[in-house]
């Protein structure tokens, strides 16, 4: 029954474009950092883009279509992965790379700045 909330639920969208070399996949609270950092890097050329979920159970149908055109798939949690673990199970044949911080702390952009650049080159 659950699932089929799916069909009532907009498609996830992409900030960037739909395919590149690194996918930032967030949820929650973490969408300023995450965006101000993928802006940033996306001003300076890179080929990197954000997916930040506002639904996760159901996901919105069309989660599964958007890994597809990038090298790289992170996902950054302020927790130890609960997400990239549901990501995993529900799409078994994508390689999600996590990025976890369990400070009580949010992420600042230059620490997902380094991340990302580590990931680029």
């Amino acid at each position: 029954k659950v699932e089929r909330v799916a069909e009532y639920i907009p498609e996830q969208g992409i900030e960037g474009d739909s395919s590149g070399d690194l996918l930032v996949v967030g949820w929650g609270g973490t969408y300023g950092h995450l965006h101000t950092a993928t802006a940033q890097l996306r001003a300076e050329g890179r080929k990197i883009s954000l997916a930040h979920f506002n639904h996760i159970l159901p996901l919105p149908r069309n989660a599964g279509t958007i890994w597809g055109g990038f090298k790289k798939v992170l996902v950054c949690e302020l927790n130890s992965g609960q997400f990239a673990g549901y990501l995993s199970m529900k799409f078994p044949g994508t390689d999600f790379i996590r990025y976890n911080k369990v400070q009580g702390l949010p992420f600042t952009v230059s620490e997902l700045v380094t991340k990302f650049n580590e990931l680029l080159n």
